[in-house]
């Protein structure tokens, strides 16, 4: 009688197995279309502290919307007790606006705690802050702070968080 129990027992501890196995590769591949993955980071008000980001946009690369996952790890130099990790998800939408006869593709991001809404696909593939013309922030508050550069197609991280 032991050996139906003993195979029952095995069979149970394989379909677990599979089922972990299963879950981990969820995480290591995007569960879709991939519009975009950038990282990058920001500062913090502090010396030596900064911000990690890391931005993906699902949804196919002619996609004009969808949804957006966002990592963002801060490292406070001086008082590690404040570091902290947050997973923020929403909606992201693509807009093209004309400004002095040329088009800006801006990518809004909406969902809690998000300290960047706006921000401008430049043509070489970074994320920069807008202004509130719809054009790049290339000054202090936007390109040379708050950037997110692409990441490429092909590399270990793309639509990966």
């Amino acid at each position: 009688m032991t050996r139906p129990l003993k195979s029952l027992s095995r069979l149970g501890s394989l379909a677990l197995v599979l089922a972990a196995l299963g879950t981990l590769a969820g995480c290591t591949d995007p569960t879709g279309p991939v519009f975009g993955d950038w990282y990058g980071f920001n500062p913090l008000p502090t010396p030596q502290g900064n911000i990690s980001i890391e931005l993906v946009l699902d949804g196919a690369p002619t996609a004009s919307s969808g949804s957006y996952r966002l990592h963002r790890q801060s490292f406070w130099a001086e008082d590690m007790m404040f570091n902290r990790s947050d997973t923020l998800d929403g909606t992201w939408t693509l807009r093209e606006y004309t400004v002095d006869g040329k088009i800006w593709r801006n990518v809004f991001l909406k969902g809690p705690e998000l300290h960047i809404t706006h921000y401008v696909l430049l043509p070489n593939g970074y994320l920069t802050p807008a202004t509130d013309q719809n054009t790049p922030d290339m000054g202090e508050s936007g390109w040379l702070c708050c950037r997110l550069a692409p990441r490429a197609r092909d590399s270990f991280g793309y639509g990966r968080v």
